[in-house]
């Protein structure tokens, strides 16, 4: 196995910026993001650490490819909706699943493939959010 060049490390934080952590057997993106909570009336602003990572980088250029995604019940949609809309297709080795309770959603997610496609499907599905 081996691991991402210096050259893919930056692609990867150009995508999704963050923090990065960079070991012998995995990259580590740490992307924060502010959401607000609404309850009731009121308003719980908080920081949200989504945990994205790259390991197991195969001589083709594959890596196992996880992300935790935290989103409100109402960005759920349109993430999604970018995820499988985007120009390169979700590859045959994806796997998704979601933790859902009434004020935020887990969205998980797995694949095998180039890292830095996993990384701009991220980017464009954060993008879109953010329009």
């Amino acid at each position: 196995m081996e691991t991402l060049s210096a050259n893919a490390v930056e692609k990867l934080k150009s995508y999704l910026g963050g923090e990065i952590e960079v070991s012998a057997s995995q990259t580590i993106i740490k992307k924060s993001r502010e959401m607000k909570i609404w309850r009731d009336r009121q308003c719980f602003t908080c920081i949200i650490e989504h945990d994205i990572s790259f390991e197991k980088m195969n001589a083709d250029g594959t890596a196992l490819n996880r992300a935790e995604i935290f989103l409100l019940p109402e960005e759920y949609p349109c993430f999604i909706f970018s995820l499988k809309d985007f120009r390169i297709p979700l590859p045959t080795d994806y796997r998704q699943w979601q933790h859902v309770n009434p004020h935020i959603i887990s969205v998980c997610m797995e694949s095998v493939e180039a890292p830095e496609d996993f990384a701009a499907r991220l980017a464009a599905a954060f993008g879109a959010l953010e329009e």
